[in-house]
């Protein structure tokens, strides 16, 4: 199956990758499309996610656009981070976020009318959510492979983790509190990840990301057992310099 090129970037070309067979025809569908923003990670710069959301406008109907807003400051207190600091540190990271994602979307013009932005902790609040992620949560307890790919992006969330330590202090050690942290922050996304045409009311729907996760991988090769919901694609689509 050969990947296809859309887009552009300061970068260069967008990248687009199916993760399936399967996953290629829910895309080339056009019905919709996620687009999740971690808060804080780097990747998503101004010119980087302007050219996601054009590419997004371009090949689907309805687009929603969802940042996290969900266990930050968790994870910053097991850094050793105060209640009081650590709140402060996610406001201004999702003010930061907002701002990005507001500015992205003016230059779009009146084509950005068609995407609907909402933090992770509004979207948890749908009915349809709390369903999936009632079944995200029977996975985690029965399902061995789920269970692993799960445990190995917490590992990399936690890994991963944006340190806000001094120069030349020493990085925070790895703790079972960022383990927890870890588990919560993986366990919230993982709906998105299962079963995004049902939280979302939509045919079918494309999760895009710049990166292939445990869970997607895991997700998009299952056939049989515990998978993801009917319709559910996956396509990894970024700049080739950034792959």
């Amino acid at each position: 199956m050969e990947p296809a090129l859309h887009g552009t970037d300061p970068g260069g070309p967008l990248h687009a990758e199916p993760l399936s067979e399967d996953c290629r025809l829910i895309w080339k569908r056009g019905d919709h499309a996620l687009i999740g923003v971690s808060g804080g990670n780097s990747y998503f710069n101004q010119d980087r996610l302007t050219a996601l959301l054009r590419w997004a406008g371009d090949a689907f109907t309805e687009i929603d656009v969802v940042y996290v807003d969900t266990h930050m400051e968790e994870m910053l207190v097991a850094d050793g981070h105060t209640p009081e600091r650590a709140a402060r540190s996610v406001r201004s990271t999702l003010k930061d976020v907002r701002r990005r994602i507001r500015r992205s979307l003016e230059r779009l013009g009146p084509e950005a009318k068609r995407f609907r932005v909402r933090p992770l902790s509004e979207v948890m609040e749908l009915p349809a959510y709390r369903a999936v992620r009632d079944r995200a949560e029977q996975g985690l307890r029965t399902d061995p492979g789920f269970r692993d790919a799960c445990d190995r992006m917490v590992r990399q969330v936690v890994e991963h983790r944006t340190r806000t330590t001094a120069p030349g202090t020493p990085e925070p050690a790895t703790t079972a509190a960022h383990r927890t942290a870890g588990l919560h922050y993986v366990t919230a996304e993982a709906p998105l990840f299962l079963d995004s045409p049902a939280i979302f009311d939509v045919p079918s729907s494309t999760l895009l990301y710049h990166l292939m996760t445990p869970v997607t991988e895991f997700l998009a090769g299952r056939q049989t057992g515990f998978r993801a919901g009917p319709g559910q694609g996956y396509v990894v689509i970024a700049p080739p310099s950034a792959r």
